[in-house]
């Protein structure tokens, strides 16, 4: 007979009767294949093919079972006899496997006609009905079987292999539910949500979302509340930890990010990430953190389920929404998910291990490249935002975070990583940046003039004041004033007067450095700061100014021209006191003299007087 000739045949060998008694003490001693050998021949006269393929089975760590003849006569590895033995009532050694699983009597005698016929077949989650510790319960197996054939071509038994994938399976479904919570979650912006934390008051305002997760009052959350109340909703075993980051955070002026647990309203927790941006005022001063909330429970209940199943069911993988991706001890990735290939446009086939560092934007790779080595060298959790291209040809934000897999001895084995999109998440922070900025600026700065408000100015001008007065440096300061503004608004109107405003103001700003500070302090009043700036400096900035104004007259609609002249007054922090509200006293004391005098000069306070500059 040809041995390329795969024919079905019946087993040369007859089955004995066996004893099942017998057949579970011979089982239970397997310890080599002799034992599974002896235990065969307990039964049938084995042909050589079988006796190979019940060799194969001794040690495996799977269930495996040879089916001998078409009566499907089992014998069966220890795994398989402990799996179905309680609801077969006894060792399954020797017996047909149709009279072992009733229930599934016609799939096996398919099988058996299948394979019989010299074709192997396999089958995915497979229902079989089990009994354990007493009870009735459905598993779900991986099955797959494959022809056992003997040296003339003839197939003799099918070799059985079952994989549980019970867990799994609810795995899957428990996942699916809550894909569906979760769709309907970011529908209403559920899951993102935006805070604010002012460094300055230590208070902090958050969305709607952000209030109910922390367990807080969404009406006080609005306005502001104390960032205590936030950090005393988190885990105590994470409170300490997220203090101490933030307060990093805010001395580095560097941006925050950390990792948490929530105390939830049913006595567990839920994961969150926190990022914040710290933004600047004009002056370098750091004023607030602006940042997003992102509930990744799911995810880390994901990468748990990941690092217990080694992705042997890719199934469970793929119904999540983000991309899943493993690698072993060394980094070396091994398994990316379907979102990959979504997101990248790049079929698994194409995948390199230079591929992902490709795809990561330049200007991320040093970071990326440096705080992914540092966790494998250090063995701690991977966690960082970064952009990756998108299949259009953008980059896109990815919050990328990754745990490590370890073995009784602590050594890390694999790491199991998720890939979520956060792109739009930050493209809300941004705009919410952008916006608090601006409206930073029209707090801040006058709508006319273009210069400071009062409020800014007096603001600015006192912490400056008293940085140098602190350090010793000398600091001067100019009250300025426009000559018979009410004359010009009486005249020629107040459109015009605001032109004048307007022209003024920018004549100013024109003979100031970059670090000199300058504000509108009501009507046609103005004030300078001039910082590291003596006496005699400031009086030749306020002549600058002064001739600046007076010698381009401002021209209206038409022929007409309005002349403009200031009044100056100026003084220093070297004389007594040195605080704004003196400074701007004296300075004013100054102005006066130089209005009682005429008018169009600049006058310097003295502490026994005034004196008077160039006219």
């Amino acid at each position: 007979m040809n041995s390329g000739d795969m024919r079905a045949s019946t087993p040369p060998t007859q089955p004995r009767n066996v004893n099942h008694a017998d057949g579970r003490d011979c089982l239970d001693g397997i310890q080599s294949v002799d034992d599974m050998i002896a235990a065969l021949q307990s039964f049938i006269d084995p042909d050589p093919s079988i006796v190979a393929a019940a060799g194969l089975m001794t040690h495996a760590s799977v269930p495996m079972a040879l089916m001998i003849g078409r009566a499907g006569i089992l014998l069966p590895n220890a795994k398989t006899n402990e799996l179905f033995g309680e609801m077969a009532g006894g060792s399954i050694v020797g017996r047909s496997v149709l009279d072992v699983l009733p229930d599934s009597a016609p799939f096996y005698s398919a099988v058996l006609e299948t394979v019989f016929s010299g074709r192997p077949c396999s089958f995915e989650r497979q229902p079989i009905k089990l009994k354990k510790h007493g009870k009735l319960a459905t598993g779900w197996f991986d099955l797959q079987f494959m022809p056992v054939i003997d040296t003339d071509g003839a197939v003799v038994a099918v070799l059985g292999i079952a994989l549980e994938v019970t867990q799994y399976v609810k795995r899957e479904r428990s996942l699916t539910e809550a894909e569906q919570r979760l769709r309907l979650g970011l529908e209403g912006s559920g899951l993102v949500g935006i805070w604010n934390l002012d460094v300055t008051t230590n208070l902090s305002t958050c969305d709607a979302n952000v209030a109910r997760m922390f367990g807080l009052p969404m009406s006080a959350c609005e306005f502001g509340v104390d960032d205590s109340l936030f950090i005393d909703a988190i885990h105590p075993d994470d409170r300490g930890r997220v203090s101490e980051t933030l307060r990093m955070a805010i001395a580095t002026r560097m941006p925050y990010r950390c990792r948490y647990r929530v105390k939830s309203s049913d006595e567990g927790a839920r994961w969150v990430t926190t990022s914040g941006k710290p933004t600047f005022d004009e002056s370098g001063k750091l004023q607030r953190l602006l940042g997003v909330v992102i509930d990744i429970t799911d995810q880390m209940e994901t990468a748990s389920a990941l690092a217990e199943s080694r992705f042997q069911f890719q199934t469970l993988t793929e119904t999540l929404p983000q991309i899943v991706w493993s690698c072993d001890a060394e980094g070396r990735h091994d398994y990316f998910s379907i979102r990959w290939s979504e997101f990248t446009g790049i079929s698994p086939e194409a995948i390199t291990e230079e591929t992902w560092k490709q795809l990561v934007h330049p200007e991320d790779w040093p970071s990326v490249s440096r705080v992914w080595h540092e966790s494998m060298r250090e063995g701690k959790p991977y966690d960082i935002d970064y952009r990756f291209r998108f299949h259009t040809g953008d980059y896109r934000w990815l919050r990328v975070m990754a745990l490590p897999m370890r073995d009784n001895a602590g050594h890390i084995l694999r790491w199991f990583g998720t890939s979520t999109d956060i792109h739009d998440a930050y493209l809300l922070s941004q705009e919410r940046e952008r916006l608090s900025q601006e409206l930073e600026r029209i707090a801040t700065e006058d709508h006319l003039t273009g210069v400071m408000t009062r409020r800014a100015f007096m603001s600015r001008a006192e912490a400056l004041i008293g940085d140098h007065k602190a350090s010793g440096q000398t600091v001067s300061l100019l009250m300025l004033d426009i000559d018979h503004f009410k004359s010009i608004n009486d005249t020629y109107g107040h459109p015009a007067g605001d032109k004048v405003l307007a022209l003024t103001a920018q004549r100013i700003k024109a003979c100031l450095k970059e670090q000199d500070l300058v504000g509108r302090l009501g009507g046609e009043e103005f004030a300078v700061v001039l910082p590291e700036c003596p006496s005699n400096d400031a009086q030749r900035v306020a002549e600058r100014i002064r001739r600046a104004v007076e010698t381009d007259p401002a021209s209206l609609d038409g022929d007409a021209q309005i002349a403009m002249t200031l009044s100056i007054g100026i003084t220093t922090t070297q004389l007594p006191g040195g605080s704004l509200d003196c400074m701007l006293h004296q300075a004013d004391t100054a102005l006066y003299q130089a209005k009682s005098g005429g008018r169009n000069r600049s006058v310097v306070f003295l502490d026994t007087g005034v004196e008077h500059g160039p006219t």
